[in-house]
């Protein structure tokens, strides 16, 4: 038993962990630092230059996030709660990069956690779609948070379904764990086996 809550505890610091840099990053607001003064200053505070780099850091902790969760899942042995977890409940579709050229309605994923998981995991496509949104859930009280631009929307194609898109919140994505009772009786398990 020891042996198996060690395990445990070390992968769900390392989901923590994920997750709270994939929220960072899938939240990043260039426009915060961008004041508008002058093109120069702006041109200096942008991190535009730094798009791809960032774009590719979400993919690649989306999915290390998604594997670590639900390997920590499995170990924990709670995939029944896994599959009664909704990251986008409540929200079937939102406009995403709004007042842009690009500017598209789009159906967010309304399958469980669990599934979510697998299809990540095992994606032959990740697309970041960006977002401007002005209302982002991200408090476990449902408070929002205003921002733009942000990188907070993937499309995600799996080999389990053959070019259907699937569209992740990935803030949801994140909350929905972290802020689940699964979340805290997991905790509460490693916490009760370390002391």
């Amino acid at each position: 038993m020891a042996r198996q809550v060690a395990l445990i505890a070390r992968w769900n610091e390392k989901a923590t962990d994920l997750g709270t840099r994939l929220l960072a990053l899938s939240c990043f607001d260039n426009n915060r630092f961008v004041n508008g003064r002058n093109a120069i200053e702006d041109d200096v505070m942008s991190f535009e230059s730094l798009r791809l780099e960032i774009t590719t850091e979400v993919i690649d902790l989306l999915h290390e996030y998604c594997f670590i969760l639900r390997k920590l899942i499995e170990r924990a042995n709670c995939v029944s709660q896994a599959k009664k977890l909704y990251p986008h409940q409540g929200e079937e579709s939102i406009s995403i990069n709004k007042d842009g050229p690009d500017e598209r309605k789009v159906m967010l994923c309304q399958k469980d956690l669990w599934w979510i998981l697998g299809r990540v995991i095992h994606s032959q496509s990740v697309v970041v779609l960006g977002g401007d949104t002005n209302l982002l859930r991200i408090y476990s009280d449902g408070k929002t948070r205003s921002y733009s631009d942000g990188y907070c929307y993937a499309s995600v194609e799996s080999d389990f379904d053959d070019g259907v898109q699937h569209i992740l919140h990935i803030p949801s994505l994140v909350h929905v764990f972290s802020s689940s009772a699964l979340a805290s009786e997991i905790k509460e398990v490693v916490r009760e086996n370390t002391i």
